[in-house]
């Protein structure tokens, strides 16, 4: 890449924040040009600009000042814009590529996989959240393996994961430095106990994200926090209402869920916790499209294994997933992975017994699940319904069991 390149990159960008009126002073140094690779990156003093007027409709108008060349902005730990430095091709064919994650721009980019316009990767936090949805051997799961290798090899976010599989699916990655896996309603809910303390921490610090407090407390970063749940039609009832509040609840603490089923009722389910990012696999029907999308398309994709369809930032892009090699799990980290498989389905989630722990001496068998409720300082309804089910079954088990007798008064 030569300098006139890059200094015709620092001109276009300095006309544009003139007429744009994106700076807050016209005598101080606004950005700095970095050369890496096939790109440039320009990189902003946030001080120094209007950060809401450096949107991506300015990416889309240096775009164009720049012969077409592909503008990205990327603000996930800092502010800036990733220029590529060839002109883009015309329409390419959605051939299937293996992926390549040494194309990985920053720690937190996700492989989408190869549309008309070029290779589509994203940054997953500016993603936000995700549903993933398509027939059965569409190409969702190896979606997903892209994704979790893309964040491992980035080594900047804390990966969770679930599967329907009993680990089958992920239990490869057990052992990598930032990889957990979650057994059953108990690993979930091991996760919340996590995300609400580090709630509280920002509680304590004054900050109300992991984003200005990372800003803020370099020395004690908040790695993001993925969540991937495959088949998640395969959750218990309860796993899925816990699931749900998460979602709804812990963004701020950095929880990015991806989400991924064939069944569009769950889609259903989960998109009202507003999902921001969809993609969806080829499916039966349009009203499956809609469901996953919010439009009619995946319906009518090629019958070909990747062939997907993505809305971000509100576009409606078709792609084909990359080729993704899956590590070999070994043999003796898969029978681990059973024996805590099974453990995990036979015990309660820690949590339901700290609840049940916690109103052991008051409670009595005849209670009503509200009084109960009333016990716990909470109300009969939503996810604490079921929570509150899981407490009074732990309590009559564990009374029966031990064969302990528990006194106390009747509650209405």
């Amino acid at each position: 890449m030569n300098n006139r390149l890059m200094n015709v990159i620092a001109h276009r960008t300095i006309d544009l924040l003139i007429e744009r009126k994106v700076l807050l002073y016209d005598d101080r140094t606004i950005f700095y040009i970095w050369k890496i690779d096939d790109r440039v990156l320009v990189i902003f003093d946030t001080t120094m600009i209007d950060i809401g007027k450096l949107n991506d409709d300015f990416a889309h108008r240096l775009s164009t000042r720049l012969q077409g060349r592909r503008v990205v902005r990327t603000n996930s730990r800092g502010l800036y814009l990733q220029i590529a430095s060839g002109i883009p091709l015309g329409p390419q064919s959605l051939e299937v590529q293996s992926l390549d994650l040494n194309k990985q721009t920053t720690p937190w980019h996700i492989p989408i996989g190869i549309t008309k316009r070029g290779p589509m990767w994203i940054s997953f936090t500016e993603g936000d959240s995700y549903l993933i949805g398509g027939s059965r051997g569409g190409g969702k799961t190896g979606e997903e393996h892209g994704w979790v290798q893309a964040l491992l090899h980035g080594n900047g976010t804390q990966v969770y994961a679930w599967d329907g599989k009993r680990g089958a699916e992920f239990g490869r990655y057990v052992g990598r430095d930032k990889f957990h896996l979650l057994y059953g309603t108990n690993g979930l809910a091991e996760l919340e106990v996590m995300l609400k303390e580090r709630e509280a921490a920002l509680t304590g610090s004054g900050y109300p994200n992991i984003m200005m407090f990372n800003e803020a407390s370099p020395e004690q970063i908040m790695d993001p926090v993925a969540l991937f749940v495959d088949e998640a039609a395969d959750l218990p009832d309860q796993a899925k209402q816990l699931l749900e509040s998460m979602i709804r609840l812990y963004r701020h603490v950095g929880l990015y869920p991806v989400i991924t089923t064939n069944q569009p009722t769950v889609a259903g389910m989960f998109g009202k916790t507003n999902l921001s990012t969809r993609i969806a696999f080829r499916v039966p029907h349009h009203s499956d499209s809609v469901t996953m999308l919010g439009y009619k398309g995946a319906e009518a994709l090629p019958d070909i294994r990747g062939r997907g369809l993505i809305v971000w930032q509100g576009r409606f892009t078709e792609f084909q997933s990359y080729e993704v090699t899956y590590p070999m799990p070994a043999s003796d980290v898969m029978k681990d992975i059973a024996k805590q498989q099974a453990a995990a389905e036979q015990e309660p989630p820690n949590e339901i017994v700290r609840l049940a722990d916690s109103i052991l001496d008051e409670w009595h068998p005849d209670m009503s699940k509200r009084a109960v409720g009333r016990l716990l300082g909470k109300t009969y309804a939503g996810a604490w319904a079921a929570k509150i089910d899981q407490i009074i079954e732990y309590l009559d088990g564990a009374t029966t069991t031990t064969n302990v007798l528990v006194s106390g008064h009747k509650a209405g």
